[in-house]
């Protein structure tokens, strides 16, 4: 199977997900031609292009070349099975449905999680009611429809994207993110079997809203014993770290930076827990992120909000915990309960590392995203 990963999608640091799909399916014995032209140099650009005005003229621009490009590569490529569009990349489905009718081949788009959704609802950079919003909505929804298949990460998200845009369910396919980390490291149990002490906790993420950093914070305060070390950037990072200076908590330890994927996997071989997501809206119940399978892959034990994503993929009490969203009181408890009981993290962290083997490594990824890729050539 030969596949042309098209578009102006995302790559580098905070953006693994086209990266550990390419890899997939490639470890899979499929070939993967890319054609791409970037748009977005880093987060903080698409938040000043969703906010409209010289950000959203500037865009406009970038993207009249990149399209340019995108056509003469398209051709360029040559013969390929199927296209895939990579996140995010709602607006290159329809060039590609264009230049498609030229060499008609199925058309999927990696949607991995709605961006009007994001926009609207997680980050409230736009009025649901909006004439911006609205827009986003129907491009997305058009999006969508113009695909033969749709990827996104959860069985949660999809359900949603279908009952939202009115897209028949079963054009969705969830692939989970997978990680880039396959280095695990020796659970920190000492050789009594006694904890480590005091227990060292590790979050890593961009501080947006379904991260709920702020709960991180507050279950710091009520676990002073223990220590926090929060890597990471973003839009939100400095209300963050002026909360953190108002808390007075010396036992969190916060740098903002974007740590590079070396350095992760350095934190990650030097925490006794990991810490996914817990913010409360429901976005946050619809995703797993790129931080759990990290540490799953890396062998780590973890702590996550529930939800009904969560729920789905993980097994919690074996592969991992998982907590009440938005509950500092409930996060505080897991964390004492793993350090009062050494054998619970390292069952947890063992069964975390097995997990990621057996379900959402790169091989198991590829099997579902050429499974799907095969459906939509045979249609």
């Amino acid at each position: 199977m030969r596949v042309l990963w098209f578009g102006t999608y995302s790559l580098g640091g905070g953006y693994p997900r086209n990266t550990v799909l390419i890899e997939a399916l490639r470890t899979r014995g499929v070939e993967v031609v890319e054609c791409h032209a970037p748009l977005f140099a880093d987060a903080r650009a698409k938040v000043d292009a969703a906010k409209g005005g010289l950000g959203a003229l500037a865009t406009a621009l970038r993207l009249a070349r990149a399209w340019l490009r995108l056509s003469l590569g398209f051709f360029r490529a040559g013969p390929r099975d199927a296209v895939v569009v990579g996140y995010t990349g709602h607006v290159d489905v329809y060039l590609a449905r264009l230049l498609s009718l030229v060499r008609r081949r199925p058309i999927v788009l990696d949607a991995f999680l709605s961006p009007w959704d994001t926009v609207v609802n997680d980050r409230a950079l736009l009025a649901s009611r909006s004439i911006k919003a609205r827009a986003l909505f129907a491009l997305e929804r058009g999006a969508l429809r113009l695909a033969d298949r749709v990827l996104t990460d959860t069985g949660a998200h999809a359900d949603f994207m279908a009952e939202t845009f009115g897209v028949a369910r079963d054009k969705f396919v969830p692939v989970p993110v997978g990680s880039l980390v396959d280095a695990p490291v020796p659970v920190r149990v000492g050789a009594d079997g006694a904890s480590a002490d005091p227990l060292r906790v590790f979050f890593c993420g961009s501080f947006v809203p379904l991260q709920g950093v702020p709960v991180i914070l507050d279950a710091a305060l009520l676990c002073p014993e223990i220590r926090f070390r929060i890597r990471g950037d973003g839009p939100g990072a400095e209300r963050i770290e002026e909360e953190l200076r108002q808390r007075a908590t010396p036992n969190v330890d916060l740098e903002r930076r974007f740590i590079s994927r070396e350095e992760l996997e350095e934190e990650l071989a030097e925490a006794d827990v990991v810490l996914g997501v817990f913010g409360t809206n429901e976005k946050t119940g619809r995703v797993v992120p790129c931080k759990v399978y990290d540490a799953f892959a890396a062998g780590c034990c973890v702590v996550t909000g529930d939800g009904a994503a969560p729920r789905d993929l993980l097994r919690d009490g074996v592969e991992t915990l998982l907590v009440e969203r938005g509950s500092p009181e409930a996060l505080a408890a897991a964390l004492r309960r793993l350090g009062a009981e050494p054998d619970l993290r390292a069952s947890l962290a063992r069964a975390a590392r097995a997990a990621y083997e057996q379900r959402f490594d790169r091989d198991a990824l590829g099997g579902i995203l050429q499974g799907a890729l095969a459906e939509a050539c045979a249609r």
